[in-house]
Parts: structure tokens; sequence; C-alpha cells
């Protein structure tokens, strides 16, 4: 009997985390395929050569998907040493032997995985597929696929199981010493992507970020990591998942080796390429004669490339040493030169757009009217030819156009590249900052979109299309002279120095160093913006009231600008102990001696009333606010909204006899013109607390307009519950309360 419970309980769990994962998998890499449940990949082998890359983070062992978090702390992880299956070779691993796999959504990825040495599995027989990956088994994964032997300062200590790793991966440029303290930790999506695309070598130079953008999260990134993102998801790399590109979620050991198929399914030795995307590994490689429809990344063993008489779409050459590369008589759409280093001379002829990528070494392009990105960073380029278009997303390199190298467009989205220009130019555009533009050449029209670049090379026409933002503005408060609980705090904002143009602005308020209040607004010279908010009767305020408000603009170069503006406001001492001692005279409990006449003696005084509710902080969906007071037998009717009601109607009434009237914060429900039993009528009727008590008349004989006698007074409990008013009070609560309206009864 256990055993079936179990077993149903399994199948349960199961069926309900693959529905999560069919909603939740946002990731989709060259197939458009949102869903990884329906997702197989048969493509080829990977690189059998991946030890020590399983980190022990959790495990449901028995083959269920457990729910993905929305959102990931890269530092919360808790990761341990790897625990490998000892002296087991990768081939002899069975698959099958794995208790948390059967079902998986990724089944079909994780065996191949397997076969292909890149998950090996645990001591206890889990391969934990939806554990997070951390980055130590990421990057480890990464250079062992593409092979590196050149190795940098990583900042990971030696010893270490990913020690050799990291130092690998450091000088392929897709580990950071920064990033040392968080290897064990989880990574998240946009980490992990940003890591694909480098070492892979995704990024365009200047991508079409319309599509990227229409994504919810993609407004938040930097310019840099828009052209990142908005590259893969130009070239299907990428895609998100109900609006947004979910970077901040975490990311499993299955996702990523789904991922990994998809970019490249096959990794090849002996030259054979699949037309879903190979790593080609070969000290001498020698493509001639093919037509190759898919993905081909050269690994690091690569030292001399020939391709001739070939036909591909992107070949991305990420060699340690590159002694030769030559291109002949071929048709490539895109070839990226990542060497890490080498000297290289290129004909382009036949390359439709030639990347200098990542890597190192002084590269000279002969292009003949095709097209040359520059995306890596600290790279020497010399352009000896026509260039149909040149754009630049790296940093500080060096771009010497010989003076016979002509070119149609120069488009600059990185920073600090120093460019050489001896020729004709048609079009300059520079997006980026610190960029200098010099020689004895001529730009025909140069458009700026920032002025922390120079040109000093000689243009025919230059067009400033630079968004100043609200650079040089500042912001005026104008506060209340005090503050106190209960009351709306109302701030304005004046701006000096606005920009004329509006501009879309995010505007944040904070008191006492907390967000309070924030959203966009559009900005300009004639501008004026307000915080309008209730400090809650139960605050304790600081001798000092501090207000914040800072306004965040980001330029269509990337660049953000705040303006930031503060203001103290005093406490109100003397408020405070007024609403204290309101709020200690009000009693709830009715203590009279059942007369009408001990209530019109004890009520309470207008300002005693009104700072109660204000101080109680109390709202309603209408202009009206009703408090019941048991303590007194009277009902009152105020009228404003939080923080500033002000009495207009007050009168006895009778509650519940046997303290029977509900006590809190309820509201108006519905109206009856009367209410009429075997043994009264009552008229009107304004119902409350989910309509099972109400406002009305007293007590009249059923069906007239004539008060019984008896018990039927006001001003002491007396009622079923219901709250009983004179005829003139309840007549005007019927006639002028909303539905809807705040019922207090206190």
């Amino acid at each position: 009997m256990n055993k079936n419970i179990k077993r149903i309980k399994r199948i349960t769990v199961w069926l309900l985390c693959a529905v999560i994962v069919a909603a939740c998998f946002t990731f989709a890499f060259a197939e458009s395929d949102s869903d990884p449940a329906s997702t197989e990949v048969n493509k080829g082998n990977l690189e059998r050569a991946v030890q020590n890359i399983d980190t022990q983070v959790s495990s449901d062992g028995d083959g269920s998907e457990p729910e993905k978090q929305s959102i990931l702390n890269e530092g919360g992880s808790t990761a341990k040493e790897p625990q490998i299956i000892k002296d087991t070779k990768p081939s002899a691993v069975d698959f099958n032997s794995f208790k948390d796999v059967s079902k998986h959504w990724a089944k079909d990825n994780l065996k191949k995985a397997v076969e292909d040495g890149l998950l090996n599995g645990f001591e206890d027989g889990t391969l934990r597929p939806d554990d997070k990956i951390t980055l130590a088994q990421m990057i480890t994964i990464l250079v062992r696929i593409l092979k590196p032997e050149l190795t940098d300062y990583s900042g990971v200590p030696d010893g270490k199981w990913y020690t050799d790793a990291a130092n690998k991966a450091a000088a392929l440029g897709i580990f950071s010493s920064n990033d040392a303290e968080k290897i064990n930790s989880a990574i998240n999506r946009k980490s992990a992507c940003a890591m694909i695309a480098e070492a892979f070598q995704l990024v365009s130079a200047d991508p079409d970020k319309s599509n990227a953008a229409k994504y919810s999260d993609f407004g938040a990134l930097s310019y840099e990591e828009k052209i990142v993102f908005a590259s893969l998801v130009e070239g299907g790399y990428m895609q998100g998942f109900n609006g947004s590109l979910m970077l901040s979620n975490s990311i499993t050991r299955a996702e990523f080796v789904t991922i990994l198929y998809r970019i490249a399914g096959t990794y090849s030795s002996d030259g054979a390429i699949d037309s879903s995307g190979t790593v080609l590994s070969s000290e001498d490689t020698d493509l001639s004669g093919l037509n190759i429809t898919g993905d081909l990344w050269i690994d690091a063993t690569a030292k001399n490339v020939n391709i001739s008489n070939t036909k591909a779409k992107n070949v991305v050459i990420r060699s340690d040493e590159l002694d030769s590369i030559t291109v002949k008589k071929s048709a490539i759409d895109r070839l990226v030169l990542a060497a890490r280093s080498g000297a290289v001379d290129l004909n382009c002829s036949g390359i439709d757009t030639t990347v200098v990528g990542s890597g190192g070494g002084i590269v000279e392009l002969e292009p003949n009217g095709n097209n040359v990105e520059i995306t890596g960073s600290g790279r020497n380029v010399v352009i000896n030819g026509m260039v149909n278009s040149l754009s630049v997303s790296g940093d500080n390199n060096k771009i010497y156009f010989e003076g016979n190298a002509d070119a149609c467009a120069i488009v600059i989205n990185g920073d600090s590249n120093d460019i050489t220009v001896n020729s004709d130019v048609d079009a300059l555009r520079i997006y980026g900052c610190q960029n200098v533009v010099k020689g004895s050449g001529k730009i025909s029209v140069a458009t700026l979109y920032t002025h922390k670049s120079t040109i000093s090379v000689a243009a025919g026409r230059t067009l400033d299309m630079v968004d100043e933002g609200i650079e040089g503005m500042t912001a005026v408060l104008s506060c209340p002279e005090a503050a106190y609980p209960a009351q709306y705090l109302i701030v304005s904002a004046a701006f000096e120095n606005a920009p004329a143009d509006t501009k879309k602005v995010d505007v944040t308020w904070t008191l006492n160093g907390d967000a309070v209040k924030s959203g966009t607004t559009e900005l300009n010279s004639n501008t004026s913006i307000r915080l309008d908010y209730y400090v809650s009767g139960t605050v304790a305020l600081p001798s000092t009231f501090e207000v914040g408000l800072s306004i965040k603009y980001t330029t269509n170069q990337g660049e953000v600008q705040t303006v930031t503006a503060k203001a103290s406001i005093a406490a109100d001492p003397e408020t405070l102990k007024k609403q204290t001692a309101a709020l200690a005279v009000i009693d709830t409990v009715y203590r009279g001696n059942r007369t009408t006449q001990w209530a019109i003696d004890h009520d309470y005084s207008k300002e005693t009333k009104e700072l109660f509710v204000n101080s109680k902080g109390y709202s309603s969906s209408s202009k009206y606010l009703i408090w019941v007071n048991i303590g007194t037998q009277h009902t009152m009717v105020f009228e404003g909204k939080q923080g500033s009601w002000k009495l207009i109607r007050s009168g006895l009434v009778s509650t519940g006899a046997d303290d029977g009237t509900p006590r809190g914060v309820f509201k108006t429900t519905y109206k009856q013109s009367n209410w009429t039993t075997d043994g009264y009528t009552v008229k009107p009727v304004v119902r409350f607390y989910g309509g099972g008590y109400a406002f009305h008349s007293r007590l009249y004989y059923p069906g007239t307009s004539t008060l019984k006698g008896g018990a039927n007074g006001v001003g002491y409990p007396l009622s079923h519950g219901c709250v009983r008013m004179q005829a003139d009070d309840i007549e005007w609560l019927y006639k002028n309360i909303p539905d809807g309206t705040t019922v207090v009864v206190y």
C-alpha cells in the first residue's frame, strides 16, 4: 500500500513539474522551439573529455523536474567540491542507471551529454539535471569543447578541480579574475548567455535591436549588453517567453547542455561537419570543396586554416596560435577571426562579412567592397581596400585605413577606439565615447550621437544628434514645515536647466531612505512633479523626516544620467501629542447606564473624532467614511479622504445588545427601501458587512410609519446586531452614501 502511494505521489509531482517546465523554459537557440520538453537533438558527438564538473547542490532523485525559480541570487549558492563516479570512463557510464532521468524533458540531450562526457553523474546514482549549474561547471565544459591551451591569470587558487579550466577560460576571454570569488555559485541566464556569446563569438557589431526591444527586460540592460542580447535574438540563438528574456532566472545543467547542442550538435576531429553546427578540432584544417549549411567553429587546436572552393554560412576561428589562414574561391557569409595570437593577412574576397573578434595579433584585411566588423577589444587592424561598411562594437582598438582604403559607412558603438582614415568615407556614425577619428582623409557626412568623441578628419557635413539628456539639470524640493503621522505629505519638485525637449525619465521618491513611490514621467523645462504620500498614523517619526528624489535617464547612446535632491522635514511634536491623546480617550466598550442622556453627555469633541479617524489612517472608495463608536453609541459621517477627513454629521444610535455588533472595518454593500417582518418594519436600510448587518431606522409597527413603544430607544445597546438610527440620520445615509463606502465599527 505504501509503495503504491509513493508511486502515485511521484507520478503526480512529475506531471505537475512537466506543466511548469513547459510554461517556464525560455531559452531557444537555433530552433524556434520555446518548450524544451519537445526538443530532440541527436547530432554527432561532442568532446569526450570533460571531467570533474558535477557539483552537488540538490537532487530530486525520482526523475521529476522541480519548479524553476524566477529569480537567482548568484551569491547564494552552497556548491561543494565535485563528486564524480570514481574510475569510470565516460564511455562506460550506463545512462539508464541514473535514477532521475527516465522521464526528464531533456532525456535525449542528457543521454548524449553523458555519452559525450559532458555529464558524469554522482556517486549516489543520480545525474541531477535540475541542479543549477555553477560558473565552474560552465567554464569547464566550454573550455573542454573549444580546447584552449593558453592560460592567463584567473584569480582562482591552485589545486582546485577547476583551476586549469579557469586559467584557460581567462585566456579565452570568457572568465575574469573579478568573478573568481563566485566561481562555485550558480549562474543566471544573463551571465550564461553573455559567456556563451563570447565563447562562440555570436555578437554582431551593430545588430538590429528592434526585435530584442520587444522584451520587457531588454530596456534595463546597458548599451553594451543590449548589443550582446540583440545579437543573440537577431541571430535566432535566443528567444524570450511571455514578453521577457527571463535574464535573471537560473539555468540548470539540463538546460545548459540543451543550449550547447542547439548551437553545435557535433564535435569532429575527422573533418565530418554536421548541418546543425560543428566544433572542428584539427591542427591543420582544410575545408576544400564543401557546402557547409550549419555554423562551424574551428577550435583552439588549429594552427593552419585553408578554405578553398567552399560555401559556408558562419565560420569562427578560435585558434590559440594561428600560423596561417587562406581563403580562395569561396563564398562565406561571415568569417570571424578570434585567434588568441598570430598575425593575419587576409584577402577578403568571397567573404561577405569579415569579423575581427576577441584575441590578439595584428590583422591586415584586403576587402573588396565587403563588410568588416570589429567586435573584439584591444585589436590592431589595418584595412587596405574598399569597405562597404565598418562596424565597431569593441573598445580600445587601433584601426588604420591605408591611403587607398575607402569606406561607404563607419559605425562606432564601442569606446576609446583610435581610427585613422587617410582616404574617403561616405558616412560616419559615432555612438560610443572617447573615440578618436583622425587622418588626412575626408568624411562626407559625420553624425554624432555623443560629444565625448573627437573627429579631427575633414568632414563635408556634421550632424549633431547628441542626446544631452538631463546633464546639468538640478532639482529643488518644496516641503511642508513639519511632518506628523496621519497626514498627506505633499512635496513638490521644480527643475532648473531642464531639457527643452521632452525626456521620459524614471522617478523614485524616498522617505527616510525607503522608496515609497516610483514610476516614469515625461520631463521638460515646463515640468514639475510632486509626492502625495499618506503617512500612516502608526508610524513613529524620527526628529527629522528625510525626503529624497532620484531622476534617472538613459541617453540614446546608453549613458545613464541621474539627478538627485534631498530635503529634511522636522517632526511636529504638538500634533503628535494631540493624536496620541485622541487615540487614548476613545473607548470601544459601552460603559454607560443605558440612558439616552448618558450617551449625549459622553460624546467626543469634533476635534477628537477627526484626530481619531485620521490618525488611524482609514481610507474609503468614496468621499465618505462612516464610524460607529460602540462606547458612546454614536455614528459619525466624515467627508474627504485618507488623512484629511472632516466630520459632517453625528447622531445617536443603538448597537447590538450583549455586544452583538461586530467590530472591524467593512464596506456598505446595498440598500433597501424597507425591511418588514411579522413583528416590525424598518425603513430605509443600508447594508454592510456582507449584507448580514445594516444601518436602519428604529422599529415601526409592520407596514406603518408609527414607532413601536417599549425597547425602541437610541443611545444605548439594544438591537439584534444592526445599527438603529434616528429617522433623519438614516434617511440622509440612504440618500447620500454610495455602495462601497468604508464603515468602521470601533
